[in-house]
């Protein structure tokens, strides 16, 4: 087993030797809860149970081991170790060695299958899915991302120092400081929530800032699915530049311009209404969410593939492959991978002072606009920042008039009525629970989300934001709406 512990671009190790986790007690709890739920679904008993699984799933397990290890520590600057004992520690029997002068992971589930996760500079890290180490390395780009590292010193929010401006009033602070604990409760032992990370803005100011030990203001975490609202953002700012069509005219796909994919317009992709068969909550191996990331080079390319099973915008499914098909789309709007890649860092990190951010591509060089972002907490604060202020950063429009109000008006086809424009809403059922406890969620509510629970919440009229970071697998980060009214009851009117 190899180790790696490395700092990137001035983000220290804030994991290693935390006494947070203990890894052979974590890998073997998380193991039990893997056997327990694998033993209980009857088709994978049928093929062999716990170790059929394994089999039939240890091409993704080592891609994912290998994949995972490789950005936490290239992209995020945390210890291989820690990698492994917290985010991997439910998967049994997998191996890894780190390469830390080549920048490699190689994983394994089973010896016989390895996969080669490579680092590559401005980029980050993709798989090496044919063994061409040496290819991927020579798409790095370590010019790309620029040096911001001055904006530190600047006021809050383009930099961390302090702002100048009196706490906000109308805070109860008792009530903020229990709200803010039960987001790192632990009340139910199989549920764990692992919070990291909360942040919470109100007014433009700070008003609480926790994180788990080990943690803290510089590390960089995943975003997972939060991307997909940065490629909102992303599309926006073409829209406004010129770069794209009407975003209701069909979406220039070519392989979809002679089949019933036809009319696949950007808006329904950006609702998730385009009708593909695309299935992001089947996990049974060979799932589509794991082949288009694990098991193939090109995210985009494996989206535009898939048929449909729905006639467009009849029917609303959650899929990863639509955002990646909306990267394509957005890197041939600029026909030119030089300003496709400065794209986020020119027009929109560096604007808001998200002096953090990567962004990673696949191995065929596009954006994974799904899934792959990290930045600090306080960067995707800023991010929630923009969107609270209808696209406009101290004064400079970066998102079109009306963009964000696009982002959180309801699509039709979400049965919840949760779901607006590549960020999500409070679904019925979660304004019902926050309604049970005396506190109504402001229409105007929204919020990107991404796996394990990461959640940037905006609320316009409360002039809120509140980022959660964490490793919950489970169920607690799904009422996630629970704690935001336990912090609006923080928040007196004046």
């Amino acid at each position: 087993m190899g180790s790696a512990g490395c700092g990137v671009d001035g983000l220290r190790d804030t994991t290693a030797g935390s006494g947070l986790y203990s890894a052979s007690m974590k890998r073997f709890r998380r193991f039990l809860i893997v056997l327990i739920v694998l033993l209980l679904i009857p088709p994978l008993l049928a093929g062999g149970g716990v170790l059929g699984f394994l089999w039939l799933a240890r091409e993704v397990g080592a891609g994912y081991c290998a994949k995972r290890i490789a950005s936490g520590v290239f992209v995020a600057g945390r210890t291989a170790e820690s990698v492994a004992n917290e985010e991997l520690g439910f998967i049994p029997f997998f191996g890894y060695e780190v390469d830390e002068e080549a920048k490699t992971v190689t994983a394994w589930v089973f010896p016989g299958t390895r996969r080669t996760a490579v680092y590559r500079d401005g980029l980050g890290v993709a798989l090496a899915l044919d063994g061409d180490v040496a290819r991927l390395k020579a798409q790095a780009r370590p010019e790309l991302r620029p040096d911001l590292s001055a904006l530190a010193a600047e006021p809050w929010p383009m930099g961390d120092a302090p702002s100048g401006h009196p706490r906000p009033a109308g805070i109860d602070e008792a009530q903020l400081t229990a709200a803010v604990d039960t987001m790192f409760a632990e009340p139910e032992p199989w549920h764990k929530r692992r919070t990291r990370a909360v942040l919470i803005v109100y007014k433009d100011e700070i008003i609480a800032e926790r994180y788990a030990p080990g943690y803290g203001p510089e590390q960089r975490l995943p975003a997972w699915s939060m991307t997909k609202s940065v490629t909102h953002a992303l599309f926006g700012i073409a829209q406004k530049q010129g770069k794209l069509p009407d975003i209701f005219a069909p979406a220039p796909v070519a392989e979809w311009a002679e089949d019933d994919r036809k009319g696949v317009s950007i808006d329904m992709l950006l609702r998730m209404s385009s009708g593909s068969s695309f299935n992001e909550m089947d996990f049974t191996p060979p799932a589509d969410l794991t082949t288009m990331l694990f098991l193939n080079e090109d995210t985009g390319a494996y989206g535009i593939s898939l048929p449909l099973s729905h006639p467009p915008d009849t029917h609303f499914a959650y899929g990863s492959s639509t955002t990646n098909v909306l990267s394509v789309i957005l890197r041939q709007a600029y026909n030119d991978d030089d300003s496709y890649y400065a794209l986020p860092y020119t027009e929109l990190f560096s604007k808001i002072g998200m002096r953090s951010a990567y962004i990673e591509a696949d191995a065929s060089g596009t954006y994974v606009g799904s899934s792959y972002l990290f930045a600090t907490p306080r960067d995707y604060a800023r991010f929630g920042l923009l969107y609270l202020h209808d696209g406009v950063w101290q004064g400079e429009r970066i998102l079109p008039e009306g963009w964000v109000e696009y982002a959180r008006t309801t699509t039709p086809t979400a049965p919840e009525k949760n779901y607006g424009a590549h960020w999500w809403r409070p679904s019925l059922s979660q304004r019902a629970s926050a309604e049970a406890k005396g506190v109504t969620i402001p229409e105007d509510a929204f919020n990107a989300s991404g796996f394990e629970g990461q959640k940037i919440v905006v609320i316009p009229s409360k002039e809120l934001v509140i980022v959660r970071l964490g490793l919950c697998y489970f169920s607690p980060y799904k009422i996630f709406y629970d704690q935001v009214a336990e912090v609006l009851k923080a928040l007196r009117e004046e």
